[in-house]
């Protein structure tokens, strides 16, 4: 018998009662699958819920939506032109229905979530090879009707992939030839792929009912300053919130989050970043469960293009689509006012918004004037920089003589969280940095107080990513990367050169995996582009400065973002010219230490 998760105690005790059928087709899969399989009953699929997912690590991923439709009451109705309508017989007159209601195309949609979101490593592998899309089987159960009847019913919309079967099928032996067909069997042909990809850790994580997620709650039980309390209410209105880099902006997001989902209030908590948005997630799930084992299904959290593809709120991905009553943006400064707007639409009346930013960080030059005036207080004081990481982030944004709103941060850390502190900078060429690099990692990695998964290398672009990787590859050092290897963007490029655009958008879509599939919890050094660090920190952060030439007025933006990212250890490898001038004047003044290789005292 299949393992089931949640249990039945806390099925039944779910605020949004399970039907009739969802019940039924989850007995019939737990008798008969062995207990190598898992059955997951509406897990929150990153703001999505299926009703029931299946899977088995050496068998492969099945994934169902259950009606307990009448379907006299519906119909299909196709054009000239090959598109359908679904329509839904209202009062004795046929309605049109949304596409998106259609059930092939919802359980499709959570297929290609999984793919897109939960394992992304194989979604950049479906890119390159068709045949990996197969992995994740989706079914339809028609609850009031017989395979036979239901087939004849939406013959207009089936095709050979179709998987839809009705109650008569689901005895035990039915059932498991229906799921086999679909290669959903122990030794399947994916089972290598699956474990060669570490699938199932991952999968498991993103579909098991969380408990506290992977944060220690300890971290988010803390006492917030005036300033900061202030902040937590959820109003009716829109605040404006500047704070410098570990003021607690996130943490103030969160706890907002989880206290209007505790009020029954309906939550959207957005950011820019794609990666931020999994440490985002991971703190809201963590604290909800902390009060409830269902608050967490009130708020919904990600980047904005995830949920607004084509930035307009008719293109609209969330599960939840009645109004929400409470918008909350981190990282606002990546924002732009259009975007706000958006948000605004798809709000209830007396709905609350907060976005907060720090514009000292901001790495895409958005013009931040034109979001209306800072009425709140200005958050300056950092609970995690140590003192000499604020002071060297403070003098680089003076010497730049850019103007900011967040101001200069001061650095409120223990006393004992300074002092094993080391800023260290080194001016040099581009191989002059690789080389450096390489030594020190090599150094780190043989000191037992430095943990691998504590080391992060920051860079620019991909392009100097491609070379950090050459470089760990030398010296035999596992690494994450939040970007696609060299190998498949040639590889791309083999396919698509031809066609640029075509090329552009496929290089695009590969990123995006990477990046939704670059986590913190993995025992590897990191290697990301400091965009995509944005929000993280890590106790070594290694920054190869190298900016493009498109980056140009981002520059000091771009530092100061990879600077405040150190807990403890920071060195930064400097190739840009620009700032040599700053390194050598921070170096004069004690904010940072000559690199040993160019020491000359």
């Amino acid at each position: 018998m299949a393992i089931l998760v949640p249990d039945i105690e806390e099925i039944n005790s779910l605020p949004q009662k399970p039907t009739e059928g969802e019940i039924f087709l989850m007995e019939a899969l737990c008798k008969t699958l062995d207990d190598q399989w898992t059955v997951y009953f509406q897990p929150h699929l990153n703001g999505l819920r299926p009703d029931i997912v299946i899977f088995c690590e050496d068998a492969g991923i099945g994934i169902f939506e259950v009606k307990d439709w009448d379907l006299d009451a519906h119909r299909i109705i196709k054009s000239d032109d090959g598109e359908y309508n679904w329509q839904v017989r209202d009062k004795g007159i046929w309605v049109n229905k949304s596409k998106e209601e259609c059930p092939l195309k919802q359980v499709k949609k959570y297929r290609d979530s999984i793919f897109q979101y939960e394992i992304p490593i194989l979604a950049a592998k479906k890119l390159l090879n068709q045949k990996v899309y197969s992995l994740i089987k989706p079914f339809v159960y028609f609850h009031n009707h017989t395979t036979i009847d239901a087939r004849k019913r939406l013959h207009l919309i089936l095709d050979s992939h179709s998987n839809v079967f009705g109650k008569d099928s689901t005895n035990p032996q039915l059932l498991k030839t229906i799921l086999e067909k679909c290669y959903l069997r122990h030794g399947s042909k994916f089972t290598e792929l699956m474990k060669k990809n570490g699938i199932s850790d991952r999968l498991r994580n993103a579909l098991a009912y969380p408990k506290h997620g992977s944060t220690n709650i300890q971290s988010l039980l803390v006492t917030f300053n005036k300033k900061q309390q202030n902040l937590l209410t959820n109003s009716p209105g829109c605040r404006r919130v500047f704070g410098a880099a570990g003021s607690g902006k996130t943490l103030i997001l969160v706890h907002k989050a989880v206290n209007a989902a505790k009020e029954g209030k309906k939550v959207l908590l957005l950011c820019f970043n794609i990666t931020m948005a999994n440490y985002l997630r991971d703190l809201v799930t963590c604290l909800a469960r902390h009060y409830g084992p269902h608050y967490h299904r009130n708020i919904e959290v990600g980047h904005f293009h995830r949920f607004f593809p084509k930035e307009t709120a008719e293109i609209d991905n969330r599960s939840m689509k009645e109004p929400v009553d409470v918008v909350l943006i981190d990282e606002g400064q990546d924002f732009e006012r259009s975007w706000i707007e958006i948000l605004q639409q798809i709000a209830a009346p007396n709905y609350h918004l907060m976005f907060c930013e720090d514009d000292r960080q901001n790495i895409y030059s958005k013009n931040v004037n034109d979001r209306g005036a800072v009425l709140d207080p200005i958050l300056n004081q950092s609970y995690r920089i140590p003192e000499q990481t604020a002071i060297l982030a403070n003098e680089l944004s003076n010497w730049s003589k850019q103007e900011d709103v967040s101001g200069s941060v001061t650095s409120m850390k223990p006393v004992q969280g300074n002092l094993f502190v080391r800023n260290i900078w080194f001016n040099g060429t581009k191989d002059e940095v690789l080389n450096a690099i390489r030594e020190d990692v090599k150094n780190l990695v043989q000191d037992p107080n430095t943990a691998r998964p504590d080391i992060a290398i920051l860079i620019c672009n991909v392009e100097d990513g491609w070379q950090i990787c050459k470089v760990l590859d030398e010296i035999n050092l596992p690494y994450k990367q939040n970007f696609e290897s060299q190998e498949e963007n040639q590889e791309l490029d083999s396919i698509y050169g031809d066609n640029y655009e075509e090329f552009k958008k496929k290089l695009d879509e590969l990123r995006r995996y990477y990046k939704v599939g670059f986590w913190m919890q993995t025992g590897k050094i990191k290697v990301c582009t400091i965009h995509s660090f944005k929000g993280w920190e890590l106790s070594n952060i290694l920054v190869f400065f190298n900016p493009e030439k498109e980056q140009e007025l981002a520059k000091v933006p771009l530092l100061y973002t990879a600077i405040t990212r150190s807990q403890q250890y920071l060195t930064i490898y400097n190739s840009d010219l620009d700032l040599t001038s700053f390194g050598k004047f921070a170096i004069s003044q004690g904010y940072v230490e000559p690199h040993s290789s160019q020491n000359k005292s």
